[in-house]
């Protein structure tokens, strides 16, 4: 956390939202129905949109709070070991007794770095917009929220909107409900099959446009994957290519992206430079077999854009 000249703490990020435990099974191929597969590794890692994120800033540099739900059993003990061992402020967690805490299963392509992912939501749903999650977001600049608990994050939206706090939205899935979001985020990053679902148009400017009268965020970028990322700036359309990297892993690298992007907000960077930086974070984070223990600090990373010969002049912290 910072601290203001009257001793005054504030985190700089708050992220309301997902953590999970992440069972990573590293396979020869995705297996199907009708033909068994063999494990050729397996790990544990902490994961989840929001909690990723929040690491990959917390590794940067950066500062946050994580508000989410969780069971009162060993895996969501194992969730906040691994919250609080990245310095992530923990004490908005909400704690279930009755509930079992969010896991997924991960099969890992050991050739393409591909994954295909069984979700458990379980205490994730039971998230509440309560007084600790309004204490910690009024001394944010930024709230982080990923929209799978809809009538939750437009309470969280609304009031970090009251207070001057800037809404950063995490859009993967477009919910009835979404709209209302939508409304009060100033900066939206959005997966491509979002962006798509919204606009009903398969056209890539056409869709980023659309959004964009609607709803005029400050900051809208769209993550393509291994094709990059493009924003809406200036009524231009801005392409940033991936780096190329040898993938053992692609799980949180968008996750991972939202989180360097938010590094780049604090430090005032362009966005083009700020979306330079995620690809590269992003990029590294891919090239473990780990679901969180290959996101790179700042360093590295300014290392590995020294390699790829970008001006590392535009990254001032």
């Amino acid at each position: 956390m910072k601290t203001l000249k009257n001793n005054q703490q504030f985190i700089e990020v708050v992220g309301f939202g997902d953590a999970t435990l992440d069972f990573l099974c590293t396979i020869d191929s995705l297996s199907n129905y009708n033909q068994p597969t063999l494990i050729k590794n397996f790990k544990k890692s902490g994961g989840g949109s929001i909690a990723t994120a929040l690491i990959a800033l917390q590794r940067l540099g950066g500062s946050s709070a994580f508000i989410g739900s969780l069971g009162n059993d060993w895996i969501g003990k194992e969730i906040i070991r691994g919250l609080k061992n990245e310095n992530i402020e923990c004490t908005g967690v909400q704690f279930h007794k009755h509930a079992s805490s969010t896991f997924s299963f991960i099969q890992i392509d050991e050739r393409s770095g591909k994954r295909a992912i069984a979700y458990y939501p379980g205490s994730r749903i039971l998230i509440k917009f309560d007084p600790k999650a309004k204490e910690m977001i009024k001394k944010s600049r930024i709230l982080l929220i990923d929209g799978y608990t809809p009538d939750e994050d437009i309470k969280a939206a609304e009031f970090a909107n009251s207070c001057g706090v800037k809404i950063m939205f995490d859009a993967n899935i477009l919910y009835e409900k979404t709209d209302k979001i939508l409304q009060f985020t100033d900066y939206l990053i959005t997966s491509e099959s979002f962006l798509y679902n919204y606009s009903k148009n398969k056209d890539l400017d056409t869709s980023l446009k659309m959004l964009y009268e609607h709803y005029k965020p400050e900051i809208l970028v769209t993550t393509l994957g291994k094709k990059g990322s493009v924003a809406f700036l200036n009524n231009k359309i801005l392409k940033v290519d991936s780096f190329k990297v040898e993938v053992k892993n692609t799980t949180g690298a968008g996750d991972v992206y939202h989180g360097s992007f938010i590094f780049g907000i604090l430090k005032k960077w362009g966005v083009w430079e700020t979306m330079v930086f995620s690809s590269a974070v992003a990029a590294l984070k891919c090239t473990g077999h780990g679901g969180i223990k290959s996101i790179p600090d700042f360093i590295t990373t300014i290392n590995f854009l020294k390699k790829h010969k970008i001006n590392i002049n535009n990254y001032k912290i």
